[in-house]
């Protein structure tokens, strides 16, 4: 029996469980708060070089399912995504792989020391925090090199209390000269960045953008409706400031009067690590696009804004238990006419592959009830 469906948030998320639902003949609405869709993975137009306000999205995955969604809606661009560092030691100024490799911190002035600490390390990194385990990976002085600076810019001064657990998956120390960032079976970066596709997804479903809906107001659109699914922020949908976010804001800068394949600087993504440059990376977009056009947009990356874009992981995951009592309390007043599924309403830290197997996996739970 098909029901009616309203979805709060048109991410990837968001965008997938509806199309999954309208294609089985439910019927299906979006409320999105902004005027756009796609959210933290959308791109624009600034002027007329295409950039991602919200930092870079490449699409890479080892989900053959997910492979084959994206692919049908138009994410059929292969691209092969590599980040640089640019840092300073000893007023010289060094550029350099990301991870690093084993081979290029062999031209750094101190690796001697490196090597030492390298040869000191355990078989297996291991900590309680974010510091500890990160340090054990790799030594004192590549951490500072390398990590501290750039995660204090991100994250805030207490390392320490920040969770390990998302250490292996974001941070490497290579010797095997393989210099992409991911290794996944497909690797994808639209011309136009991810927007295009996800209004793809979504094509011919009912949505309304700038609309805003939260625990107070939902009720007069849920009315007409069977099942509730929440894509957004649950603190915020509950009107309850008690989850610990950190935001980002891109500044793009315009460069004209350049030749259509020319670029401003090094590399796609370039992390600065160094605390005195109060930037975490710059982004141009230009790199993965392709995109022939006499201009380009370099985005500076500030970390440190309200917004609710990455959960902040604590090793007690205060804010992971915080979040579930989120779910709670609104499932108190929907029971089983609600769902969850995406990164902001699962606080969870996961990439653009793993939002829509989020959707994959809701999708399946839903047509078993």
């Amino acid at each position: 029996m098909n029901k009616k469906y309203l979805i709060v948030g048109a991410g990837w998320s968001g965008a997938t469980i509806a199309k999954l639902l309208f294609d089985e003949g439910n019927e299906v609405r979006i409320l999105e708060k902004e005027n756009y869709i796609g959210g933290h993975s959308s791109s624009f137009l600034h002027k007329d070089v295409i950039w991602e306000p919200f930092g870079a999205h490449i699409f890479h995955t080892n989900n053959e399912n997910v492979a084959s969604f994206v692919q049908k809606h138009g994410m059929t661009r292969k691209y092969e995504h590599k980040v640089l560092t640019k840092f300073s030691l000893n007023d010289e100024e060094f550029l350099m792989s990301w991870p690093p490799q084993i081979d290029e911190l062999k031209t750094l002035p101190n690796w001697k020391l490196v090597k030492q600490e390298l040869e000191m390390l355990p078989s297996e990194p291991s900590g309680k925090n974010f510091e500890e385990y990160v340090i054990s990976m790799m030594g004192p002085t590549l951490y500072e090199l390398f990590i501290k600076g750039y995660s204090i810019k991100q994250w805030g001064d207490n390392l320490k209390e920040l969770s390990s657990a998302f250490a292996p998956k974001r941070i490497e120390l290579r010797s095997n000269g393989y210099k992409r960032l991911f290794s996944d079976k497909y690797e994808y970066f639209h011309p136009l960045g991810a927007s295009p596709i996800i209004k793809n997804v979504i094509k011919n479903i009912d949505i309304e953008l700038m609309k805003e809906v939260n625990i107070d107001n939902v009720e007069n659109e849920f009315k007409n409706f069977d099942h509730l699914i929440l894509t957004c922020p649950l603190d915020g949908f509950v009107n309850q400031d008690i989850l610990k976010w950190r935001g980002i804001k891109l500044e793009p800068k315009y460069f004209p009067n350049l030749d259509k394949d020319e670029k401003v600087t090094e590399n796609y993504v370039i992390n600065y690590p160094d605390l005195n440059i109060p930037y975490t990376r710059t982004v141009e977009t230009k790199h993965a696009s392709g995109q022939q056009v006499n201009a380009s947009v370099v985005a500076y990356e500030y970390p440190g804004t309200d917004d609710k874009h990455y959960p902040y992981p604590t090793v007690e995951r205060i804010y992971e238990k915080e979040n579930e009592k989120l779910k709670d309390f609104i499932q108190k007043d929907f029971s089983d006419r609600v769902s969850f599924c995406g990164r902001l309403a699962n606080y969870t830290y996961i990439n653009q592959d793993q939002a829509i197997a989020q959707a994959f996996a809701l999708f399946r739970n839903l047509q078993n009830e």
